[in-house]
């Protein structure tokens, strides 16, 4: 499996086939995502780097309304 940098026009890095499917995405941390993707012709699967320009939300606005919501008195 290979590693790489996303390019716009994604390719298999085997066949060159278009044909390729997302299989599993992974925020890195909060400027990379890594993707796993596999191709519907040769089942090659290879991993791209996305940077990513989405800011996340801070910590405490996702860990205080889930956990809150799950205390039970």
């Amino acid at each position: 499996m290979a590693s790489t940098t996303k390019d716009d026009n994604e390719t298999c890095r085997r066949c060159g086939s278009r044909l390729i499917h997302l299989e599993w995405e992974e925020r890195l941390d909060p400027h990379q995502i890594q993707q796993l993707w596999r191709c519907l012709e040769c089942r090659n699967e290879f991993v791209t780097l996305n940077a990513s320009e989405e800011e996340s939300a801070p910590r405490d606005e996702i860990i205080e309304p889930f956990f809150t919501n799950l205390v039970v008195e």
